[in-house]
């Protein structure tokens, strides 16, 4: 008996007990599912992590006045920081460039319609130094001493909830500012308006480019009352391989009363935490796996036991012990195929349907900028493991029927 004709005996032999194979090719089906599940939800965070920092100069560091809380972070109450700070810093071995900034929450207006955003202040000619891709759609950065134009980031101009613009270029907005000011002992909020003209607005980049709009440091100084004092600094180092060098010397320099952030070491560490998250979960799924094997297992060495008379009618018939065993071994074969094939279709599915809702794959609000990667190498890998354990799972059973005698196997009642 030739190849096709085993497996066509062993299909029908399954679809005589439809509810106990497919059962098994469930358990099968979780465990492959669950592991493409997770390969691609992975892949697909961990493209969009790197995506989303590597819009950042490589070397470049964010310093800001008040230290981290938690783990690594330093005590203290922070410091100001102001111009002498900014040429303190840029006299630093290994610093190529410092650039300060202003930043706040403020309610923007245009057209009717309003929105809270983060407005920058910033030296326009040094944002290049920060997001070196940074590109315009329309208009033009502003000269540092522009007080009256403001640069929108797309997502600000073209919000995705809207089917039109917010602002266009050319367009005059109204930005107001609150902040609270005290008087003896009376607090009270203070809420400033002033107008805007949009002199550019930038294409779509990614990170928070997308989603605040840039003013000139002057103007930022102004409405948001600093008095000079930055809110944080873009520190350029002359190469990526000394960003740690010059993160110890600032440190050495302001000790715990500073906090430094790189942005390539936050993407290291989500990839590790990434990493240890699917690791944990991959276990899970191989568990699963495990299980289904097991349940293949069960379901042929209890169809061996319920077929023994029939397995002897076979051998009277001419087939030898390895036809038995092949008989057998297509059936986890297929079981293994079946349940292997589909769980990775439903495992694409979920991960389309399921990143943006799972909280430990969101990445600064923005999963739904995410989507899963599902690289052959590891769809062909949860095939294959599908198989090899369904295949490991079937030897026993297998071997078994092929080796009943078929007298023996006849006088079964």
């Amino acid at each position: 008996m030739n190849g096709f004709e085993l497996t066509k005996l062993a299909f029908e032999a399954i679809k005589e007990r439809k509810l106990r194979s497919g059962l098994t090719i469930l358990m099968v089906l979780v465990g492959s599912a669950l592991m493409t599940t997770l390969n691609g939800m992975n892949a697909g965070t961990s493209a969009y992590v790197n995506e989303q920092f590597s819009r950042f100069a490589a070397n470049v560091l964010i310093v800001n006045p008040s230290p981290f809380r938690g783990p690594g972070g330093g005590g203290g109450t922070g410091i100001t920081f102001n111009d002498q700070t900014v040429n303190t810093i840029k006299s630093l071995s290994g610093v190529k460039e410092v650039v300060p900034f202003f930043s706040d929450s403020v309610e923007i207006s245009a057209g009717g319609r309003s929105r809270r955003i983060n407005l920058i202040g910033i030296d326009q000619s040094k944002l290049l130094s920060v997001y070196p891709g940074l590109q315009l759609d329309e208009g033009s950065l502003l000269s540092k001493h522009d007080s009256t134009g403001v640069v929108l980031g797309y997502e600000v101009a073209h919000p995705p909830a809207l089917s039109g613009s917010f602002a266009t270029f050319g367009q005059s907005v109204v930005v107001k500012h609150s902040r609270v000011e005290s008087s003896g002992n009376i607090q009270k909020t203070v809420t400033e308006s002033r107008g805007f003209q949009v002199k550019g607005i930038l294409a779509a980049y990614g990170v928070q480019t997308d989603r605040v709009a840039y003013i000139s440091l002057s103007a930022a100084n102004s409405l948001f009352r600093r008095s000079g004092k930055y809110d944080g600094l873009y520190v350029v180092t002359a190469d990526p391989s000394i960003n740690a060098d010059v993160e110890k010397r600032i440190r050495d320099k302001y000790g715990g009363n500073i906090g430094v952030i790189s942005p390539r070491a936050i993407a290291q560490n989500i990839q590790s935490l990434l990493a240890g998250i699917s690791t944990y979960i991959q276990s899970v799924a191989v568990v699963s796996l495990v299980v289904g094997a097991v349940g293949i297992i069960t379901t042929l060495y209890t169809s061996v036991t319920e077929r023994i008379k029939e397995i002897g009618l076979l051998k009277a018939l001419g087939f030898n012990n390895s036809s038995i065993l092949l008989l057998f071994l297509d059936e986890a074969i297929i079981i293994g195929l079946i349940g292997g094939t589909i769980g990775i279709v439903v495992g694409i599915l979920i991960a389309n349907l399921g990143l943006g809702a799972m909280p430990i794959f969101r990445f600064g609000g923005a999963a739904a900028g995410m989507k899963p990667i599902f690289y052959p190498q590891d769809l062909a890998s949860v095939w294959g493991l599908s198989m090899l354990l369904s295949i490991g799972a079937g030897l026993y059973p297998a071997w078994r029927a092929s080796g009943l005698e078929p007298v023996v196997a006849l006088r079964k009642e």
